[in-house]
Order: structure tokens, then C-alpha cells, then sequence
């Protein structure tokens, strides 16, 4: 059996997932651990159950016996794609991030079905589902802030996307659509208000709900990313065909952009 740990915020969540899918889909048999969330409470704890999923969770003794039964327990070392992980020894305890989707790109049709809200959507977020709609050119844009500025930790490995980076995705999708109407994203409402005014803009302003918000995302005709796995998947969830996707160039402060997908606009 192979075992994937799952921890983090909700995209890091969707990511770790979506690795462990891809080797159930190669014939691995696969659970997912969730036991590190008795004790992390950040990003709204564990949030994976909210979408139509179906691999088995590891129960307790099933956790123990794999730490302690496999071959051995295998870490990512890099943030980066490596190869090695798509092929793994059968019985094995696996953490890492998996944030690219060269992991899991062969098998997009089934997490479309799975990474569906299963449950009814409040109403603040049905409010805001039924403005992207009737929008001709709906964009989302997405501002991180959160534990990327006040975390120093997260600060050195993401750092943060400066506003000349959305003032400059702005005016990209203005050019490409004259009617582009913005619903803005971010973890600090207040701040962005304050500090990006934006002509033909909905401030989603709201309780963050992370699948939800994801959810709203993925509805819009168009994405502006953070350097955010949040908004990665808003973006990658996007069906519409002829969507146009803006990513930051540096999604990490001292490693090459792997996560932004080959179409996507990198600026």
C-alpha cells in the first residue's frame, strides 16, 4: 500500500491528492493521511472532504503500521518535479507538495469530477457565482497575502507578488478583452481596496470559504494566479476553452517557475 500525506492549505491539499490519484490510476493501491490536522490548524484545516473524492483515508493503526512497516518513509527533497515519483516501491509513506501537474496532467478528466463541490454553496457565494455569469469576460485575480507576509519562513520561499505584477496582468487582459470585468480575490480584502483600484471590479468580499472561493474562480472566463497554489487551482479548474490564464513569472523567490501550466501567460 502506498500511503500520501496530506497537510496544508486547501491547494496544497488539492495537489498532494491529485499525486496520490495519479498512482491509484497506474495501479497502486493508494489512502491518503490526514492525522497531522489533530494538530495543524491553518488555512481552515482539513478541507479535501468538502469535494466529490474517493480515495480511502489511512486509519489510525493503518498509519502506524505504514511508518513503521515499509521499506521506508520517502520525503520530496526539492519543490521541483522529479521523475522519480511517478514510479514508486509498492509499499511506502510518501510526503511532499507535488505542485506541478506533470504529477497528475493524464488524469484532468477525472479530478474535474472529483474536485466538485458536493455540498450546497452558502449564499454570500452564490451571490458573487451569479455576477461571474452573466459577465461576458469574467477574470478572477488573486492576492496572497496572509502567512506570505507575515511568516518569514513563507516570505523566503514565496515572497509575494507586487502590485506592478497585477497592474501589468491588468492592462494584458484589458488589451486581449475590452469588457474584462474583475472579481478579486485575497485573504486581506481590506488591504486590496486600499491599495488596487481597479475600474469594472467586484471585490469578493466574504468569509473566505476555500472550496467555494475556488469554486468562483474556476466559473470565470479568465484567471489572474498569485504565486499561490489557491488560485493555481482556480485557474487549472477553468473549463472554459478559450480562457486566458496570467501567472507570475517567480513563483518562488529562488527557484524557476515549474507550477504555471505550458499556456498560461508568465509575466
Amino acid at each position: 500500500m502506498i500511503v500520501v500525506r496530506i497537510i496544508g492549505g486547501l491547494g496544497n491539499q488539492m495537489f498532494q491528492y491529485a499525486f496520490a490519484k495519479s498512482l491509484q490510476q497506474k495501479g497502486y493501491q493508494v489512502k491518503i493521511d490526514i492525522t497531522k490536522f489533530k494538530t495543524y490548524k491553518l488555512h481552515g484545516g482539513y478541507q479535501l472532504d468538502k469535494f466529490k473524492i474517493d480515495l480511502e483515508t489511512a486509519t489510525t493503526l493503518e498509519n502506524i503500521i505504514s511508518r513503521l512497516g515499509f521499506r521506508r518513509s520517502t520525503k520530496e527533497r526539492s519543490l521541483l518535479f522529479n521523475k522519480k515519483f511517478l514510479e514508486v516501491p509498492k509499499r511506502e509513506y510518501i510526503k511532499g507538495y507535488f505542485q506541478t501537474e506533470k504529477y497528475f496532467e493524464d488524469i484532468k478528466a477525472i479530478l474535474l469530477k472529483q474536485f466538485v463541490v458536493k455540498n450546497e454553496i452558502s449564499s454570500s457565494t452564490l451571490k458573487y457565482l451569479k455576477e461571474i455569469t452573466i459577465q461576458q469576460n469574467a477574470c478572477s485575480l488573486h492576492i496572497r497575502r496572509g502567512d506570505y507576509v507575515s511568516d518569514k519562513k513563507a516570505n523566503s520561499v514565496h515572497g509575494t507578488c507586487d502590485l506592478a505584477y497585477y497592474k501589468e496582468a491588468i492592462k494584458v487582459m484589458k488589451n486581449k478583452f475590452n469588457d474584462t470585468h474583475f472579481f478579486i480575490f485575497s485573504d486581506d480584502i481590506a488591504w486590496v481596496k486600499q491599495n488596487l483600484k481597479v475600474k469594472n471590479t467586484t471585490y469578493i468580499d466574504h468569509e473566505v470559504i476555500p472550496h467555494e472561493d475556488i469554486h468562483l474562480m474556476s466559473l470565470c472566463k479568465h484567471n489572474i494566479t498569485a504565486n499561490s497554489s489557491f488560485s493555481w487551482w482556480g485557474a487549472w479548474l477553468n473549463q472554459h476553452s478559450n480562457k486566458v490564464v496570467i501567472a507570475p513569472k517567480q513563483w518562488y523567490l529562488n527557484k524557476e517557475n515549474e507550477i504555471a501550466s505550458k499556456d498560461w501567460i508568465k509575466i
